[in-house]
């Protein structure tokens, strides 16, 4: 059957283009302006528009007077994204100044101690934008982040440097005697604790230097200067050196100096990434992020050891367990072709295995009797709590929080008795603990007599007839304490102590008369799992009153929608404004000065990031030539397209001159760690090609184009990756387990000669774990093509310039001087096989910055491998293959959790080889 290639392509990429067109959620963007911002929204986030419009630029005013900065920055757009589900936000100075921020509410964690949520993530992020203006990138993440979090701060009650959570790690550092130094918190480490460590500590610097030196000498650090780097800033500015200051900053860090020694509930490996806890009538569950695993303890079992129940998202953050105990409600957040969406789902204990019901966009999902699930959700800065009957789909709201209202947020919805919830309404950190009848609607606060400060992990032990809520609350000066309230006897007991890692996640058994609780163990590199005797617990006065909400007074501000004025945003209004970096292109030795390419590059990006282009003119001088490259793209989702053209000078070895159009696609699954993969593409380009005396002449234009070339191509496959962490230890810290399977195909037409070639190839890539083993099989048919393995390029029509395809299999530049007889191309069928397996010998956390460089120093890693191509150039039985085979070894460095570089050197197994080949390692991911 004879394929129209051209009209296949063109047939996908319609189908892709109406695929993405129906996956889009934000639908017409608007746009407000105010004196400094370019409000970018879409209609259903309308209010964070509203807030951020009405506050912006007198927090841009008052960012600037506090950096002592002469004016606020120029006009900035700020896009506000509707369709995410995780809070974040994020500044960037490329192409140009801009602001983004995600319209959601926070889950439990380090952003849920603000009021005003979006206005504080705007707040942090304009921070960054006017202390940027003159340094950025030279200074580590700690600092860049440590003013950020300082100012979110600010107000005296929001912020994460008035959440004792923040101060509990500080705190848990110096008992642990782990504290970091400077350089070891500066930037984002790609191992837990990641980048939590530039924050906090970071923050917590900042705090100190503008108590005891004043803000007006610590916003010094933000002023332009010939003093760039951290160490000869911070002499220059506060006259010591920067170790000096971080070891009394580290020394001023206030602990408590009488601490108990927690109580291990498990046997065995107790140092990982524990967290969330669900209990039933046997034992409890819990999450382990480090291993990605759900594990049950059950209380019955002398042996003491968790059992594994399911591989788990990394994105799980709530479990919640029947009141019979016989299944566990998991939500977490999954990425769709329609954004990320939190997602419930039901295992079954008994059968080991998941029910086929989900449910999407509930957070904190959690089992409330009678086939009722509760939980929360969220609609931009406005929550409510909701109850769905999972055998009906009926669902009821009971109650609302948001901008304005008597709450801003609600989470931790669980059981408190028949027809009763129990869940946390917060107003940042001042928080209560509401129960409401699902029956009467009837709502009654728990008040304590001595107030118990930034309630969070809120747990039920499920019992209808004797309902016991559990939490976790803290002071500033304090580690993580707990306590449990008995909703049937209205008995409230306090941990009054301070226990080395506090006390997270308390929960206890759905039995009477229980003994002991449960909980996590927080501590400055790793989690652990603990129990407490109940006696421990110390009574305290509470009662139940009867609660109003709107009797309640707001503390947080409302969004007057009114002071908008809506205009459509046009998608062109910011994709002109060009950011310009300089392209060297290097000439092959120093001889030939006069092959440099010199020129520039201009790169710009619509505000929403929808529509971007890049534009090159690049000049050789000797022969000339001018070399322009354009790109345009739509990055829509899943799916983008791409036109590139561009008339490009290839190395002084010929010029290629075409148009390129192109379209990639990701596509989500429901596993977090995978991901299918499509990319096609279609391409008409023509060749002309210089003979070895082309440096005579003045220009290389006198080499005619005259090779047309058509080619379309295709890719599709699949790709997991799961990195499961080892917290006790610093030799292979990470356990990588991975799969990538890949099939492509390409197909070209020499119009001169009117010959078509193709060429399919295939690979699997395996990551195995446990054994640190990389494997690599690959293979490829080409027809009127072939595979060159010292160039690691195929060769259309007898010539690797034609129809460029990238190649699956191992590439062998190390036989470039080996003097091996190869085998001539014969017949118009080629194919061949690869094999790469690399084991890694060595691998050692370093985890720490550089002293002068904004780069942080990852891992380093040792590893030896083996590698080969089988290459049969004819179909003739008679006609033995061209075999390449290598050993080689590698020794790399992980820096910035981005970029590997390092050395590898290569030896052909060949008679007569004596030496190999030495090259430098450098992949950059972003």
């Amino acid at each position: 059957m004879k394929i129209n290639f051209s009209k296949l392509f063109f047939v996908l990429l319609f189908f892709a283009a109406a695929f993405s067109a129906a996956a889009a959620s934000d639908g017409q963007l608007l746009v407000h302006k105010t004196e400094y911002f370019d409000i970018i929204y879409a209609k259903k986030s309308e209010s964070a528009a509203a807030l951020i419009a009405e506050y912006a630029d007198s927090y841009a005013e008052e960012i600037s007077s506090r950096l002592n900065c002469e004016k606020p920055p120029k006009r900035m757009p700020v896009y506000i994204i509707s369709d995410k589900e995780d809070l974040n936000g994020y500044f960037t100075s490329s192409p140009y100044s801009r602001i983004v921020l995600y319209d959601t509410l926070p889950g439990e964690g380090q952003l849920s101690n603000f009021n005003d949520v979006i206005l504080k993530v705007f707040y942090h992020e304009l921070t960054h934008a006017i202390s940027l203006k003159y340094l950025f990138p030279l200074l580590p993440l700690s600092f860049k982040e440590g003013v950020a979090v300082l100012f979110e701060s600010s107000d005296g009650t929001q912020g994460r440097l008035h959440d004792p959570l923040i101060y509990h790690h500080l705190m848990q550092g110096r008992i642990d005697g782990v504290s970091p130094s400077w350089q070891q918190a500066a930037d984002r480490r790609d191992i837990y604790p990641g980048a939590f460590w530039g924050y906090l500590y970071g923050a917590a610097f900042a705090d100190y230097l503008q108590k005891i030196y004043g803000m007006e000498t610590y916003a010094k650090y933000w002023h332009s200067s010939f003093n760039l780097f951290p160490m000869d800033k911070t002499k220059k500015i506060f006259n010591k050196k920067l170790t000096v200051l971080w070891d009394n900053f580290i020394d001023s860090i206030y602990f408590p100096q009488e601490v108990q020694v927690p109580m291990p509930s498990i046997k065995g490996k107790n140092k990982s990434g524990f967290n969330v806890t669900a209990a039933n009538k046997n034992g409890f569950a819990c999450f382990d992020f480090a291993q990605k695993e759900v594990l049950f303890y059950n209380a019955e079992d002398v042996s003491g050891k968790l059992k594994k129940l399911f591989n788990a998202n990394s994105s799980l953050s709530n479990l919640s367990f029947s009141q019979d105990g016989n299944y566990l409600l998991v939500t977490d957040l999954i990425r769709t072709v329609k954004g990320e969406k939190h997602r419930a789902v039901i295992f079954d204990m008994k059968a080991g295995k998941f029910l086929d019901k989900k449910y999407f966009s509930i957070r904190d999902a959690a089992f409330c009797g009678n086939n009722k699930i509760c939980g929360v959700e969220v609609g931009g800065q406005f929550s409510q709590l909701i109850v769905l009957d999972y055998s009906t789909g009926n669902k009821d709201i009971l109650f609302s929080a948001g901008p304005g209202k008597s709450y801003s947020v609600i989470c931790n919805p669980v059981f408190a008795g028949e027809n009763k919830i129990a869940f946390i309404a917060g107003n940042g950190l001042k928080r209560d603990i509401l129960i409401l009848d699902t029956v009467s609607g009837e709502i009654k606060k728990l008040e304590f007599e001595q107030p118990l400060h930034a309630i969070r992990y809120l747990q039920t032990n499920n019992s209808s007839e004797e309902p016991v809520l559990t939490f976790s609350w803290a002071e500033k000066n304090m580690l993580y304490r707990s306590a449990f309230y008995n909703v049937k006897t209205n008995t409230l007991k306090v941990l009054q102590k301070d226990i080395s890692g506090g006390t997270f996640f308390p929960v206890v058994l759905s039995k009477p008369g229980f003994e002991e609780i449960f909980y996590v163990g927080m501590h400055a590199k790793y989690n652990s799992l603990y129990k407490i005797k109940e006696k421990e617990f110390k009574e305290r006065a509470s009662a139940l009153k009867p609660f109003t909400a709107e009797n309640a007074a707001p503390l947080s501000k409302a969004p007057d929608v009114g002071i908008l004025k809506q205009k459509k945003y046009n998608y062109f209004s910011w994709l002109w404004k060009v950011s310009p970096s300089p392209v060297i292109k290097m000439p092959p030795n120093f001889k030939k000065l006069g092959q440099s390419g010199l020129g520039i590059k201009l790169s710009g990006l619509d505000a929403s990031e929808l529509l971007s282009f890049s534009f090159s003119s690049v000049f050789y001088f000797k022969p000339f030539f001018y070399q322009p490259e354009f790109e345009f793209k739509v990055n829509s989702k899943p799916a983008n397209f791409k036109v590139n053209v561009y008339d490009i000078n290839n190395g002084f070895r010929y010029r290629r001159t075409g148009i390129t159009l192109g379209t990639e696609a990701v596509i989500p699954t429901e596993s977090v760690y995978g991901n299918f993969l499509l990319n096609a593409g279609a391409s008409f380009e023509t060749f002309a090609f210089y003979p070895e005396d082309f440096g005579t002449e003045k220009t290389l234009y006198k080499y005619k184009l005259g090779q047309p070339v058509i080619s379309e191509e295709f890719a599709a496959g699949y790709s997991y990756k799961k990195i499961k962490q080892r917290l006790a230890t610093d030799f292979f810290a990470q356990d990588i387990s991975a799969a990538e399977v890949i099939l492509g195909v390409k197909h070209g037409i020499h119009l001169n000669s009117k010959t078509n070639a193709v060429v399919v190839q295939a690979l699997a890539n395996f990551n195995t774990p446990v054994v640190p083993l990389n494997l690599k099989l690959s293979s490829y048919a080409g027809f009127n093509a072939y595979l060159n393995p010292k160039q690691n390029r195929y060769a259309f029509f007898g010539n690797s310039a034609f129809v460029g395809m990238h190649c699956f299999l191992p590439g062998m530049p190390e036989y470039e001087k080996a003097s091996k007889k190869e085998g001539n191309k014969n017949g118009k069928i080629a194919y061949g096989f690869g094999f790469d397996g690399e084991l890694t010998l060595f691998s050692y956390e370093i985890q720490t910055g550089s002293f002068w460089l904004p780069i942080f120093y990852n891992r380093l890693n040792l590893s030896a491998g083996y590698r080969n191509v089988v290459n049969f150039l004819s179909t003739s039985s008679k006609t033995k293959p061209d075999f390449y085979q290598s050993l080689y070894g590698r020794l790399t460095l992980r820096i910035s959790g981005a970029a590997t570089i390092g050395i590898e050197y290569a030896h052909p197994i060949e008679k007569g080889v004596k030496f190999g080949r030495f090259d430098a390692v450098f992949n950059v991911r972003f």
